[in-house]
């Protein structure tokens, strides 16, 4: 006849039994009594374990919250040193399972600041090259979470490409407003980078980048020559052909892209002619409006004249 009340082990197993049916929230309720058993016993590393256990599948961890991980991660290293859980089909190592939740904290808070955008972009650059130089140091391990409660296999060696090119991304937008050139040479790293990924999509477009900022051009308008479309001079459309147009000859560098519906003008320029488009738009708005008002007022002349005829008619 089986006993009436389950000791701690007995616990402990039907606990993981209701995690790796996915009934977190009834395991977790079972790792804490296994843990109150464990200590009723005399034992603390299975406490430690049932505990650990509780934490691993709580609702922070499962989101990613990246305070719970570090907590987590803190937790396995001041109580169990090396010892294997095996809260899924896999075991993992508490010692290789801390490094990997204290990592993953670290990438997530960092992403969040890198799409956030300010700060100190050099700065993130450099703290995303430090953890893609960490998750090297793990080698090719699976990453336990993703596995564990997505049943997907992403190994460490596939995030160090992924870090390095979103850091050199980081440099070449910091850099890109004083040096192009510089931003350019970072940009064709992380195109290099997302190769490695496999990111086709993020490849193309730092390539695409790669060419914009190295591109130089002298401005139609005034003759200034810049580096960095978008950067140091920018492109205006014209409907005019005026490929046939004399260029300077001091100048080996084009003024007109090669489709011959743009024109090239620095940034002075630009400005320039913007806030003389601006003034001939309000004052165009201006005139549009006093003629509205006029005709509106001869309008109402109009009907309070007709109006005036009508009464005197029905007298």
């Amino acid at each position: 006849m089986a006993p009436l009340f389950k000791d701690a082990n007995a616990t402990l197993e039907q606990a993981l039994d209701l995690a790796r049916r996915g009934e977190f929230d009834r395991s977790g309720e079972k790792f804490l009594d296994a843990a109150r058993k464990f200590e009723n016993e005399g034992s603390i590393p299975g406490s430690n374990r049932a505990r650990a256990y509780a934490e691993l599948f709580s609702p922070g961890v499962r989101a990613n919250n990246p305070q719970k991980l570090v907590a987590l991660s803190g937790f396995l290293r001041s109580t169990l040193g090396n010892t294997e859980l095996k809260p899924g089909p896999r075991g993992v190592g508490a010692t290789d399972l801390a490094a990997q939740l204290e990592l993953t904290a670290r990438e997530l808070n960092l992403l969040g600041a890198l799409s956030s955008g300010g700060g100190d972009r050099a700065g993130l650059a450099q703290a995303l090259q430090a953890l893609a130089n960490d998750y090297r140091q793990l080698g090719d391990q699976v990453l336990f979470l993703p596995e564990l409660f997505n049943q997907r296999a992403e190994h460490v060696s596939a995030k160090v490409p992924m870090l390095m090119a979103l850091s050199f991304e980081t440099l070449g937008t910091a850099t890109q407003a004083l040096d192009p050139l510089a931003a350019a040479e970072h940009f064709q790293t992380a195109q290099q980078y997302w190769t490695q990924a496999g990111n086709e999509t993020r490849g193309l477009a730092a390539s695409a980048r790669v060419e914009s900022l190295a591109l130089q051009a002298k401005c139609w308008l005034c003759g200034r020559e810049g580096r960095g479309h978008g950067i140091q001079f920018v492109s205006l459309p014209i409907d005019k052909d005026v490929s046939g147009l004399k260029v300077d000859a001091a100048s080996p560098l084009p003024s007109l892209d090669r489709a011959g519906a743009h024109v090239y003008a620095c940034n002075g320029c630009f400005s320039a002619l913007h806030g003389l488009a601006d003034r001939v738009a309000v004052t165009r708005a201006s005139e549009v409006e006093d003629r509205l008002e006029r005709h509106i007022h001869a309008l109402e002349q109009r009907i309070n004249s007709l109006s005036g005829s009508t009464a005197f008619q029905h007298r």
